[in-house]
């Protein structure tokens, strides 16, 4: 691994996750503490299966109505301009 390192190359990360009664104590504690201090109430901030609209999101249509521009130039117009 030392050798890709120092050659640039790209190092394959494979974590190897442990399976013994220390790890699966720890991940227990780990459910346990988020069970106990997580309000439900709240909403995620990730997308797990919670994929209601929010108020003011715009259902899904072909011609969206768009209000103002976004500022674009032609890039062919510079170029026939410099020349």
């Amino acid at each position: 691994m030392e050798s890709e390192k120092k050659g640039g190359g790209i190092v394959k990360i494979e974590p190897k996750p442990s399976n013994g009664f220390t790890s699966k104590a720890v991940d227990l504690l780990e459910k346990l503490i988020v069970k106990l201090f997580y309000d439900n109430s709240l909403p995620h901030h990730w997308l797990a299966g919670n994929f209601a609209p929010v108020k003011d999101e715009t259902p899904p249509v072909k011609d969206l109505p768009v209000k103002g521009h976004l500022p674009w130039e032609d890039p062919d117009k510079e170029l026939t301009e410099s020349r």
